[in-house]
């Protein structure tokens, strides 16, 4: 593995651990609290700042996607090398796992008992809902991803904030229905790390969390560039910048 590749993915790593740690940190002090109300929109901000500040940070170096859904979605329209996306998949997976892991550290049996932030389906949500939901909100994240970093016309100095927003907005209208993951490693951290401690796990729904956010995504990625015209660009190692 070459230096480059190997500083992108570490940089995906860290990133993707920053996201999912204040993310899944928040959820569970929330329910440890007993937060009323404002719960839901603490819980979001956790999400969407912390989003914010990885993509400032590491942006540059790996182009920020912290998230399968946006690195396959960039890999569909030309703007990633197919080649790296195993490898930032992975790096993105493991991510999510340090994050669960590192708030179980902190917080110990009151992570377990609080479910450890991890993404289900509501009371009473079907599994088409939770289909409409997840998709939604990766339409949402995708579309702000390429509309503030790839666009060529996009505003300077916005895209981090500005995607942090966009996650923080769809939890705040899906998260009761499925936790508002749009984002595998999100989801995967908290259900191998239960797992791990022997905790119960909806396994059955992960394929949710996986397909869902696909569709969401792409449909983002090829309306994006159908509505503004732009063509498929030619891959870069790490696009989009921050």
């Amino acid at each position: 593995m070459d230096t480059a590749l190997f500083r992108r993915l570490t940089a995906e790593l860290v990133g993707t651990a920053i996201l999912c740690l204040f993310g899944i940190g928040a959820a569970v002090s929330i329910t440890a609290s007993g937060t009323g109300p404002s719960g839901l929109l603490i819980v979001a901000l956790a999400h969407g700042l912390a989003l914010a500040v990885a993509i400032y940070a590491f942006g540059a170096t790996s182009g920020g996607h912290f998230n399968p859904t946006v690195t396959l979605a960039l890999a569909s329209r030309g703007r990633f090398a197919w080649r790296e996306v195993p490898a930032y998949l992975l790096a993105q997976l493991l991510g999510g796992i340090l994050a669960a892991a590192l708030v179980y550290a902190a917080y110990a049996g009151t992570a377990i008992d609080s479910g450890l932030g991890a993404t289900t389906f509501g009371q009473d949500v079907g599994f088409g809902q939770a289909l409409v939901a997840e998709a939604i909100g990766a339409f949402i994240l995708v579309t702000a991803v390429f509309a503030l970093a790839v666009s060529p016309t996009a505003p300077k100095g916005v895209a981090a904030l500005g995607i942090g927003l966009a996650l923080a907005t769809q939890i705040m209208v899906f998260g009761p229905l499925t936790g508002a993951s749009v984002n595998l490693a999100r989801t995967l951290g908290p259900d191998t790390v239960l797992s791990l401690a022997g905790a119960t796990v909806a396994w059955s729904q992960l394929i949710l969390y996986l397909v869902a956010p696909l569709i969401g995504g792409l449909a983002a990625a090829f309306l994006h560039d159908g509505v503004t015209r732009r063509r498929r660009a030619v891959p870069e190692a790490a696009t989009p910048k921050a």
